[in-house]
């Protein structure tokens, strides 16, 4: 047979006669899959799964574009943009977050920093106490919009049985209302038997590339006050659960470690204070002491959490009982009480000490009487859960 010769004509035609693909999964889905492709290339030795299908065919189509669109564009060929095959999800959070920066976006990023930062500071024990009527808290586990960090988000409740709590913010919480993506709990029916907490996915329902955040993220929401020290998990009713990475698992002990503190901004104008610990890290991976963890608190951190900290600051710790400490600034460092960076580093010290098993925190030298809620000229009590978020 002889072989096709190209020319610019031929190439059109064969472009417009590719099949039309339409991928009929969700923008979130679609990402986190993508997402696990990345990460986890050299787990080869797997049956392709079923949704994988639709995703070869949607490759191979960008493979064939990818080919032959140069050679048009060098020889003045043309294309009309409706007559392309395949049909990109442009609305996905995953695809403008890796796309190149149009000057449209510049300018929305420029826009965005005159906005003001909706930060969602931590909870002080005695707010609660304070407004006439039984209040209490409760702290779920997300996703940040690139599945990179397991966020904390606390909200105040009417008092009820923690995972009461849990299971009801699970349904009323909309994640992307502050710029996180839905948590994998809310895909799962959860009870409890005897202390431990019982967590039932359907099957294939936990997606590869939220796999190496599920552990913190589940210890930050049932382990977040040392409220619960096990979960066993369940698939449609039977016992375990069959992860792509990890294979069977039927249980996990949990606890959520000491840990410094920093700053992640959500491509909204949310700002959240989160643990090294969000990022999927170990408990044994963290600083020994509080001592060593504000000593890292003025560094850069991995996954876009930015330090709170000045660069060497040197912030001097004493301990002043068993769960008591105070922290004294230096000289040549000066609070400013209108100052929103200054509060947000005062909470990321107070839940960095909290974490770290210190119920009183006193702040010295800082040249203030107050700033934000609290009062600096005596020790601060009672800081829990982190990143409130208030319902319109």
């Amino acid at each position: 047979m002889e072989p096709i010769k190209w020319n610019d004509e031929k190439i059109e035609q064969h472009l417009k006669s590719l099949p039309h693909i339409k991928d009929r999964r969700s923008k979130q889905e679609l990402y986190l899959k993508v997402q696990a492709k990345v990460h986890y290339k050299d787990n080869k030795g797997k049956r392709l799964p079923s949704w994988s299908l639709p995703a070869l065919a949607t490759a191979c189509a960008l493979v064939i574009f990818g080919v032959f669109v140069p050679d048009l564009v060098k020889n003045g060929g043309k294309m009309e943009q409706s007559k392309i095959a395949f049909e990109a999800d442009k609305g996905s959070k995953g695809m403008d977050a890796a796309s190149t920066a149009t000057d449209g976006d510049v300018k929305l990023k420029a826009d965005k920093k005159t906005m003001p930062v909706a930060y969602h500071e931590p909870i002080q024990e005695s707010s609660l106490d304070g407004v006439g009527v039984d209040q209490d808290w409760v702290t779920v586990g997300y996703l940040d919009d690139q599945a990179q960090l397991a966020i904390p988000v606390s909200f105040i409740t009417q008092p009820n049985h923690y995972l009461d709590k849990v299971n009801e913010q699970l349904q009323k919480f909309k994640p992307e209302s502050a710029g996180l993506v839905e948590s994998p709990l809310q895909r799962a029916k959860i009870t409890e038997e005897e202390e431990t907490v019982i967590i039932d996915w359907p099957a294939g329902s936990i997606y590869e590339a939220e796999e190496p955040l599920l552990k913190n993220l589940i210890a930050l929401t049932f382990s977040n006050e040392s409220q619960k020290y096990k979960v066993e998990f369940r698939t449609d009713g039977k016992a375990g659960y069959d992860f792509s990475n990890y294979g069977l698992i039927k249980d996990w002990d949990i606890e959520v470690p000491g840990a410094p503190h920093f700053r992640y901004d959500a491509p909204t104008t949310d700002a959240f204070i989160v643990s090294l610990f969000s990022t999927g890290r170990e408990a044994t991976d963290m600083p020994a002491d509080l001592d060593d963890a504000l000593d890292v608190m003025d560094e850069e951190q991995e996954r876009g959490l930015k330090p709170l900290l000045p660069k060497d600051l040197e912030l001097e710790v004493k301990e002043t009982g068993e769960k008591s400490v105070e922290i004294t600034f230096p000289d040549s460092f000066k609070l400013l009480a209108d100052n929103l960076e200054h509060q947000m580093m005062i909470d990321a010290i107070l839940l960095t000490a909290e974490s770290y098993g210190y119920d009183s925190v006193k702040i010295n030298n800082t040249g203030l009487d107050s700033i934000g809620p609290y009062q600096l000229n005596e020790p601060i009590e009672g800081i829990t859960g982190q990143n409130v978020y208030h319902y319109q």
